[in-house]
């Protein structure tokens, strides 16, 4: 294990001497685009909601062009047409956004991994742009379309903040490698607990489009609120101190409770409104609120996960490495004698 100074760095297998930057300016760029991403890509999430809330879906009827063109007249842009044009507009921009952070990275980037991530994260675009065109195409199975069509959605919003984890000036810094609890390793917790806030808001996409009832989101809601407890009580009671670890945590449970109180307060209006001829408030904007905020939970999982791999090591391991420590100090022992 390499160390600078008193502190060994992180994992060798999320970083290498030879994959440091010597002078850190590319990684600077990537880093501030790939942040201007996730700010587009949360626009971009709103304006889908929008398009749902409204029932604007079916406001445009051909894919890839908007009434034939790429750019509407004005007098087009009236009512739900505002709606599903500017969620495409939008997603153009992140396409472009998203390709000018893969061809960036792939240059920019000494480390082969993320390079292949930055493909991926435009990989990704591409996929749910197609996804939201089989959605205009094949209207009678819009319904479904949707569940994929978020889970490709959220799955890239996870990559972009990965990217801007990985780009960031804190991943560099050495830092002390701690070893991860066997009992319960905060490692696996932190991963399942990002695999069950996704599969939620999928399930929240698949309320909304009418996929399915409110039963499966409202037992997910459950399993994900204990999952996160359980994640921040473990990481505060360990890692208190360790403010790389402890504050993503605490802004996950505090985006937690918001959105708690957003769900149900949505589901309420929603109620209350199921009488109305068209969406209205306040229903719209609980229900845009709700998935933005669970979005940014998800953003604050992801961090902590990647964070908690980088510098926790698995017991086994830290064993191990405790043991090839002694072995080569009493070797450098018996040399001196």
């Amino acid at each position: 294990m390499y160390r600078t100074g008193n502190y060994p760095l992180r994992n060798a297998d999320l970083i290498d001497q030879k994959d440091r930057p010597v002078n850190d300016t590319p990684t600077r760029g990537v880093h501030r685009l790939a942040i201007i991403l996730c700010c587009i890509t949360v626009a971009l999430l709103v304006a889908g909601a929008l398009v749902t809330s409204n029932e604007a879906g079916d406001s445009v009827p051909d894919w890839p062009l908007s009434f034939g063109r790429w750019l509407i007249r004005s007098n087009n842009f009236i009512a739900n047409v505002r709606y599903e044009y500017s969620h495409r507009f939008i997603a153009g921009v992140v396409g472009f956004t998203t390709l000018a952070l893969a061809i960036w990275t792939y240059f920019a980037e000494r480390r082969n991994w993320m390079r292949r991530l930055g493909l991926i994260a435009f990989a990704g675009v591409i996929a749910q742009a197609v996804i939201g065109g089989m959605r205009v195409w094949f209207p009678e199975y819009k319904a479904l379309i949707a569940v994929p069509h978020a889970l490709v959605a959220q799955s890239f919003f996870a990559v972009a903040v990965s990217i801007v984890v990985f780009t960031s000036r804190s991943w560099w810094s050495p830092r002390q490698i701690k070893s991860d609890d066997k009992s319960l390793p905060l490692r696996t917790l932190t991963g399942v607990t990002v695999l069950a806030v996704l599969i939620q808001l999928v399930l929240g996409a698949g309320f909304r489009h009418q996929a399915f009832g409110i039963a499966p989101h409202i037992a997910g809601a459950v399993i994900v609120t204990a999952l996160i407890a359980t994640t921040v009580i473990t990481v505060l009671r360990r890692h208190r101190r360790d403010g790389y670890l402890a504050r993503p945590a605490k802004f996950a449970i505090a985006l937690l409770i918001i959105q708690l109180g957003l769900g149900i307060g949505a589901y309420l209006a929603r109620l209350a409104s199921a009488g109305d001829p068209q969406p209205l408030e306040p229903m719209i904007s609980l229900t845009v609120a709700h998935l933005v905020v669970g979005a940014m939970t998800l953003a604050m999982m992801v961090t902590l996960m990647l964070r908690s791999h980088q510098v926790l090591s698995p017991a086994r391991q830290a064993v191990s490495e405790a043991i090839e420590s002694r072995k080569v100090h009493s070797a450098a022992s018996g040399s001196a004698v």
